[in-house]
């Protein structure tokens, strides 16, 4: 039997999440993309589609995700504020309890976070925080 691809749902209930979060909204407002134009308005995070898989175990059917979310920041001496911001995306996913249009949530964990001096200039940064998924549903 195939797996079931629930990434859609996941990603919505993600990026929901990060826009509702009270510790990200004073970083980033609404400033959450799965896609950015070469305008956006920084500090913003960016949601990569999830790397998909599929997952089957006894009375359940889905699917094992990969979520990479990607924040950027401007004006920083050092790298304090990008990991603060990471530190905040962090808080706001990992274990997260998050309700799905279609099946099930089983777990979420944050697996590691990098940060990178962005090539637009001196101040500017790129994290990068990536997180492990199961989401399914009951046969």
């Amino acid at each position: 039997m195939a797996g079931l691809d629930l990434s859609p749902q996941l990603l919505r209930a993600v990026r929901g999440r990060l826009l509702a979060d009270p510790g990200l909204r004073p970083l980033v407002g609404t400033r959450v993309r799965e896609t950015v134009s070469a305008r956006e308005e920084w500090p913003f995070l960016r949601v990569d589609p999830p790397e998909v898989g599929p997952y089957e175990a006894q009375g359940w059917r889905g699917c094992t995700c990969r979520l990479t979310v990607h924040a950027f920041l401007r004006g920083a001496r050092d790298l304090r504020p990008v990991q603060d911001l990471l530190a905040a995306v962090v808080g706001a996913l990992d274990e997260a309890d998050l309700a799905l249009t279609r099946g099930e949530l089983l777990w979420l964990s944050h697996e590691r976070s990098l940060v990178l001096p962005e090539p637009l200039g001196p101040g500017s940064w790129h994290g990068v925080a990536r997180f492990g998924a199961v989401a399914a549903e009951t046969l």
